[in-house]
Formats: structure tokens, sequence, C-alpha cells
């Protein structure tokens, strides 16, 4: 089941970071799924913090596809209730020792690289933390010997400089 997810989640998040460079709102829709898939998945490699995480990406990704033009003030404070709440968790498994420097400055440039995209402020800034995000995450793949998950978190890397460059 985790070399499915894996390749599952890998394949996905990256055709989200391209179709999401793209500027096709499908690309949130894709991320959003491959997020409900990373939620399983990293929850079988132990990894509770990306579990986390993952539950924040799929309400983020999933108002990325189905957000409007004239934005819903209600819409907006939900959304970010839900930022809040996973970076107080984020902040709770750093304080009790639960999760490493490496996973912690992955998971706030996934939070907040997809929150800036999503809202089309700072697009360069979400792109250069999805960088960061990307290249950590590569580091923790190789770390819990998911090579197929790191080779393809240093290929969204990469769509993600083309991104910042692109800006």
């Amino acid at each position: 089941m985790v070399s499915f997810l894996q390749i599952a989640v890998s394949l996905i998040f990256f055709a989200n970071k391209v179709v999401v460079l793209a500027g096709k709102k499908v690309g949130w829709l894709l991320g959003a799924i491959a997020a409900f898939l990373a939620f399983f998945y990293f929850y079988l490699l132990g990894l509770y913090v990306y579990t986390a995480l993952e539950f924040g990406l799929i309400v983020l990704m999933g108002y990325g596809f189905f957000k409007k033009e004239k934005k819903n003030p209600q819409v907006e404070m939900a959304i970010r209730g839900v930022s809040l709440i996973v970076m107080l968790t984020l902040t709770i498994f750093a304080f009790r020792g639960f999760i490493t420097i490496v996973e912690l400055a992955s998971s706030l440039g996934f939070l907040w690289g997809t929150y800036f995209l999503i809202h089309g402020k700072k697009i360069r800034a979400g792109w250069l933390l999805y960088v960061v995000g990307h290249v950590t995450a590569a580091y923790l793949g190789v770390s819990k010997h998911q090579s197929f998950f790191a080779d393809f978190q240093i290929a969204s890397a990469i769509a993600s400089i083309v991104g910042a460059m692109k800006e």
C-alpha cells in the first residue's frame, strides 16, 4: 500500500504544480486529491506532522479550485481559521520535540506557499516557499527510503523555481 501511495502522491502532486504553473484551476483539485492520498501515505510512514499538514492542504487546495473571483468573507475567515489550526498544531509539535526543524521548514513552506498562490498575492514568495518545502521534503523522503517520492520532490522544486522566475 505504501508503494502505491508513494507513486500516486508523487505523480499527482507533481501534476498539481505543473497545472497550477499553467494557470489552470483544476491544478488545485489535483492538489486536493494528492493531499487526501498523502494524508494516509504520511501516516503510514510515521510522519505525523505531514499528516496534520495534509488536512490543511486539502482544505486550501479545495478552496483554490472552488473559489470565485469575488471572495466570500465567511469562507475567507474559515480558510484563515484552518490555517491557524494547522499552524498551532505545527507549533505544538515543534515545542514538544515531535518534529525536526526540517519537517517544520517543509510544512511551513507548503502551507504558506499554497496560501499565497491561491490568493494570488505574493506569487513569487509562494513559489519560493514551495521550493523550500519540496527540497526539505526530498531530504525527508530519502531519510525514509522513499526514493521515488524524493525524486519527484526535486522535480516539483524545479517546477516551483520556474514558477518563481515566471513572476
